[in-house]
């Protein structure tokens, strides 16, 4: 009898009992999806720094002749446990040439180097090592060969001195150094043959040589004092700094993790509801059993191997479609990552029997309401006796909505814990949507610019091989500004060019001696850039740094500090403090007329134009698509595209945010097909009489149907309403590990944010609840003589 029952159950309730399942099915995906993610992402980067094999310290730096000049003082350091050192060949986009024009698009420096020499572990995109490659061929490493369309099979010719040395794409690898989206600079790994090629042109060793030093150490500060005085360094930095380039990846996986735990909490959250609500209105059949003498702890069992039963399918069912579920999650965060978990079956069946156990602990806690029930309970259809307080602050006869608009409102406000479920459930689902459209609007806008450090210009020009003929003492920045210049006015668009260059520097402060990168442009002001505390350097002597370089020197605004610039030592003393996401907020200002030869230069931003004419933003638009053909150069932005070019993650994000609204639409559709399948069970008589009394069948539906309107527009203000303070509470601490330490502008796109996400939502919700309402056309006015 016991199982003839259950077996009763399951075929009378299947719509209810299938969306449970379903809801079970989320739960566990998302559980063991989310937790194998989570392990995957927190240890993520030292996991994959320990497949790599690299360093505690690195250095990347410039040589001539291809002299090796810092391995003989890591040799005698005594900070140093070991260190390995591998040759590379300097490159920029103009360097790489096909027959139609450029192989890829990039501004950073591109390095060359010989698979066979190389002392770190490259990964292929099937994350197995790279061990070797064909003569003419080559592998290459980052996002920019994905971004500009490369693909394998694809030919062309590295043009360096006088060297002209054809290869072909043999796949591509993924770089723990340099691999970030931050650090974007593609590593070609070739043959050792073709890398002597290379090494053999004269020209070549003088002027695109370098080193990458990986270096073990227990004392990286202790490190950096003593190669404080080295000249040549492009970049320096211990692991915790490279785990920091990938902060843009982490900022995708941290609000993945966001998004799954959210959405977790709402499986669980509407899964309990639904146990609670279902065992609340099955009222006739607990009485009827208790009547033919079944105690309360079999009745309880029943319920409990009901659930059970749903919960083990569901969960098994979950488990199977956590891995690929997880896999998309992660998809966009690993695709420059190795991201790894070695126990992750085992941890995707805990979490799944985890889900069991928390699904048997809802039903065992739902079921106690079922002592308290008699069996006289299935005569008085669930009610023990009168009520005698008010069930609702409105009034019929006050109500200016008409009798479908008061019920449906009347149902809301009479029950604030069902619907306030129902609200919150709404909220969150809009809520997380909401706050990674602000995430992406904010991104892909001009409107961090100013954590660029950097001014607003009406184009800007990435142009790597200027920069790097600059840096190796060819052209000083002037003979390139005036370059550009000329060639916008050989074609009617005069106007000015500057650019912002980079210079890591000695600097010696109270905690010890640092290499710090410092940012000065000869044709700007101190002025026109943003601080957040102190005063603008106004003399020679005065600097700003960022709040994180003066807790790494020990100094605060009113202290001095000494640089040394190409090997002459001055004081300067900090006068403010200003943020920027740039080298992680490690960086400081010059005064714009402090004198620094331009070979001293280790990096560059984009060159800046102003046209002469102020154009409007067609014309500059029009202009850019001039300058690309003109200049053979597709990175060419406005201050928006420059932005976006240079943050790398707001096409992620958004692919994010529209999974996040898909699986949003899934669980409301859900939850709302689910509640109101339960209300017009629960409230079959009640429907019955509405119709005895003259409500037609459509009155009944949009009854019904408006309160899943009245409860998501309330979640939508709700949602609207903590938008800002959520989105700060979320995204700032995240910014902040960027470099980002006072107020981020984040940007609204009103019509998207406020507009179509809201009436999405809204529509689905109603949409849904509609369909749903439709099996109250089955209900009949004779069946106000049964409960059933």
């Amino acid at each position: 009898m016991f199982f003839r029952i259950l077996k009763k159950d399951l075929k009378r309730k299947k719509t209810m009992n299938i969306i449970i399942l379903l809801f079970v099915v989320l739960c566990s995906m998302f559980a063991a999806a989310s937790v194998n993610n989570i392990i995957a992402v927190v240890g993520g980067l030292d996991y994959y720094f320990e497949k790599a094999g690299i360093g505690d310290y690195h250095i990347i730096e410039r040589s001539t002749g291809g002299e090796d000049t810092i391995s003989e003082i890591l040799e005698h350091s005594e900070n140093v446990s070991g260190y390995r050192t591998e040759n590379v060949v300097y490159a920029s986009c103009d360097n790489l040439k096909t027959n139609n024009g450029k192989l890829m698009e990039f501004s950073n420096i591109a390095m060359i180097c010989d698979i066979t020499d190389t002392k770190q572990n490259f990964f292929d995109m099937d994350n197995e090592v790279v061990t070797e490659v064909e003569k003419g061929k080559v592998y290459i490493t980052g996002n920019v060969p994905k971004r500009e369309g490369v693909e394998t099979g694809d030919k062309f010719t590295v043009e360096l001195g006088d060297t002209k040395l054809p290869l072909e794409v043999a796949g591509f690898a993924k770089d723990a150094l340099l691999g970030s989206e931050m650090m974007g600079n593609p590593r070609l790994l070739v043959n050792s043959e073709d890398f002597e090629t290379l090494m053999a042109d004269e020209t070549i060793r003088t002027y695109n040589c370098g080193h990458v030093y990986y270096i073990g150490t227990d004392n990286v500060a202790a490190l950096e004092s003593e190669l404080n005085e080295q000249k040549g360094l492009l970049f320096s930095g211990g692991t915790d700094l490279i785990k920091m380039t990938y902060i843009m990846n982490m900022l995708v996986a941290a609000i993945i993790l966001v998004v799954s735990a959210g959405l977790l909490i709402v499986s669980f959250v509407v899964l309990r509801f639904t146990i609670k609500f279902t065992i609340s209105e099955e009222f006739r059949e607990i009485g009827v059993m208790k009547a033919i003498g079944l105690k309360n702890s079999s009745i309880r069992v029943l319920y409990l191997v009901k659930y059970s039963g749903i919960a083990l399918a569901g969960a098994v069912i979950g488990y199977f479609g956590s891995v690929p579920f997880g896999n998309l999650l992660l998809k966009s965060v690993s695709e420059n990552m190795v991201l790894g978990n070695d126990n992750g079956m085992i941890i995707g069946v805990v979490c799944c029997i985890a889900v069991v156990l928390i699904i048997m602990l809802f039903g065992w806690s739902s079921t106690r309401r079922i002592e308290k029930l008699s069996a006289i309970d299935a005569v008085r259809s669930g009610q023990t006796g009168e009520r005698f307080r008010k069930r609702s602050l409105l009034s019929l006869g006050k109500s200016k909505f008409g009798s479908t608009g008061f019920l449906a409102l009347n149902d809301v406000t009479s029950e604030p814990k069902q619907y306030g479920i129902l609200t919150a459930v709404f909220a969150i689902c809009t809520a997380l949507v909401m706050i990674l459209a602000v995430t992406a609007n904010t991104l892909d806008s001009g409107s961090l610019l100013y954590l660029l450090s950097m001014t607003d210009s009406d184009v800007y020009l990435n142009d790597s091989t200027r920069g790097m003929e600059v840096i190796g003492g060819a052209k000083t920045i002037r003979e390139t500004e005036e370059e550009i210049a000329d060639i916008l006015a050989e074609n009617d668009m005069s106007g000015s060019v500057y650019l912002e260059g980079w210079y890591k520097l000695p600097v010696t402060a109270k905690n010890g001696s640092f290499q710090v990168n410092f940012l000065k442009c000869m044709d700007t002001n101190t002025s026109d850039y943003d601080y957040t505390e102190g005063y603008v350097p106004l003399k020679l002597d005065e600097i700003a740094v960022t709040k994180q370089i003066s807790d790494k020197l020990g100094a605060k605004i009113g202290d001095r500090i000494t640089v040394n610039i190409g090997g002459k030592e001055s004081e300067f003393i900090i006068t403010a403090y200003f943020q920027c996401f740039n080298n992680l907020g490690e960086c400081a200002r010059f005064h714009q007329d402090v004198e620094i030869a331009d070979d001293l230069m280790t990096s560059c931003f984009a060159y800046q134009i102003n046209f002469d004419d102020d154009p409007d933003k067609t014309v500059i638009d029009e202009r850019i698509e001039r300058l690309k053909v003109i200049f053979d150069n597709k990175n060419i932005f406005d201050t928006k595209g420059f932005v976006k070019d240079c943050m790398g993650v707001g096409n992620t994000i958004a692919a994010v945010k529209n999974l996040v609204l898909m699986l949003s639409l899934i669980i409301i559709i859900l939850l709302a097909v689910l509640m109101e399948r339960s209300f017009i069970s629960k409230e079959r008589s009640e429907i019955a009489l509405l119709k005895a009394v003259g409500f037609d069948s459509g009155s009944v539906i949009l009854y019904h149907t408006m309160r899943f309107g009245i409860t998501v527009i309330i979640a939508i203000v709700t949602a609207s309403a903590l938008l800002m303070p959520l989105t700060k509470l979320i995204i700032d601490p995240i910014f902040g590990m960027m470099g980002a330490i006072g107020n981020i502008e984040y940007q609204f796109n009103v019509l998207e944010i406020f507009g179509a996400y809201p009436v999405i939502i809204f529509c689905v919700t109603v949409l849904s609840a509609a369909l749903t309402a439709l099996y109250t056309k089955t209900i009949k006015a004779s069946d106000t003589a049964s409960i059933e």
